[in-house]
């Protein structure tokens, strides 16, 4: 039996969804959220963000009706998790508490107006180099702790 190998994978796109007839608004939410415009805009309701520079990684929002909001959660990688709780907290944007895994990362979620689940996180350590649990599951919230 001949075995084939994955695919040379290079990049990687998401997807949200929002209502059309809040696609004005939704290009303006995240222009404001990546501090400026989509980088390409091929249509009236497809905006597409790399929020990572030097990156083949994008966030496309797309303006369609029925819009489904994104069930999972995308997290973004700050560098200050309080000055991002802080950008949050200028624009009357609600989210959790900020909290950490110690020595591994510290996070908050929030949401976009039409209900897509996002966030940002910060590394308490170097990728890979963080604090490990064993035994333990992410659902022990005992192991969390507020971020300050």
């Amino acid at each position: 039996m001949s075995r084939t190998t994955a695919p040379g994978m290079s990049g990687m796109t998401l997807q949200v969804s929002v209502p059309s007839e809040a696609r004005a608004a939704a290009r303006a939410f995240y222009s404001d959220l990546f501090g400026r415009p989509p980088q390409f805009e091929p249509h009236d309701d497809f905006f597409e963000w790399a929020p990572i520079s030097g990156q083949e990684c994008w966030l496309q929002v797309v303006a369609r009706t029925p819009a489904q909001p994104l069930q999972n959660r995308i997290r973004f990688r700050v560098n200050d998790l309080l000055q991002a709780t802080a950008f949050l907290d200028e624009r009357d944007i609600q989210h959790s508490e900020p909290s950490q895994l110690p020595g591994v990362v510290a996070f908050l979620d929030f949401h976009d107006p039409w209900h897509n689940r996002l966030g940002y996180y910060e590394d308490l350590a170097p990728s890979g180099a963080g604090t490990t649990y064993p035994g333990t599951s992410v659902q022990d919230q005992v192991l969390f702790t507020q971020h300050e």
